[in-house]
């Protein structure tokens, strides 16, 4: 796909070092790129089609739509170019959705460059996730963990303890959805914590290497692998992704 080619030349239009972590928007053809000082894509987007999810782990998170077909209320740790906040804020014109994210320069960056609406249907909080998490009032038919520094995520967000706490902020049928790393070589370990808290847990892979999408719940009641088939195609028809094809990844963490 042309938006995915690295072949033509970048720049560099913006940059941010204050904040503890090297910010960075570069720019090339019909894409922007959010780094954080090394070539690691954080978040991709398309300048001539801004509704478009560009990196295929985006795309994989959308299957937790497969357990939540009609969301009202979402939290999402981890903002980056603001990719799936936004998607999901226009093909849900109702829903509600609170952003945690750590680093301002991010937030800078994710309104001045990559089109993040502002709307008082999408709340933006400058904090860190592991100390506010138990003071969220609200609950949530889905969370999205997808909180990345510059080669991974932050030890804090992957402890048992704080899964815990995320698991205590859904809804009752609510689910967590979570960006996990194959290459750092703990995966298997970050899994097993997963399934350790959760009553079910399912995984797809996003791509041959590297993202591994979790969604776990603390509801023990088992869903039917067969529901999902005709979830995926009102899904597809609905919001024209490809889940019909994206749900035959999914598969019980057993």
């Amino acid at each position: 796909m042309k938006i995915l080619q690295r072949s033509r030349p970048e720049r560099l239009i913006w940059e941010n070092k204050n904040s503890g972590v090297t910010v960075q928007v570069w720019e090339k053809e019909d894409r922007r790129e959010l780094r954080f000082g090394n070539q690691i894509m954080q978040s991709v987007f398309s300048t001539v089609k801004p509704d478009y999810l560009v990196l295929p782990y985006t795309r994989f998170m959308l299957l937790g739509l497969l357990f939540c077909t009609e969301p009202k209320s979402v939290l999402h740790l981890g903002l980056g170019g603001g990719s799936l906040p936004r998607w999901l804020h226009k093909e849900f014109p109702h829903i509600q959705q609170t952003i945690i994210e750590i680093n301002p320069a991010v937030i800078e960056a994710a309104r001045r460059f990559f089109e993040f609406p502002l709307d008082k249907r999408l709340s933006v909080m400058q904090a860190d996730a592991t100390q506010i998490i138990t003071k969220l009032k609200l609950k949530y038919d889905l969370i999205f963990l997808d909180a990345y520094g510059e080669y991974g995520p932050p030890e804090e967000v992957t402890r048992t303890d704080f899964l815990q706490n995320l698991s205590n902020c859904l809804n009752t049928g609510g689910w967590l959805v979570g960006n996990l790393w194959t290459i750092t070589g703990n995966f298997m370990k970050r899994r097993e914590q997963w399934k350790s808290t959760f009553s079910q847990l399912f995984q797809a892979r996003a791509n041959q290497k590297g993202n591994i999408i979790l969604f776990a719940s603390p509801n023990t009641k088992v869903l039917d692998m067969r529901t999902f088939q005709e979830i995926s195609k009102n899904l597809h028809k609905r919001h024209k992704v490809d889940f019909h094809k994206m749900w035959r990844k999914l598969e019980v963490v057993i």
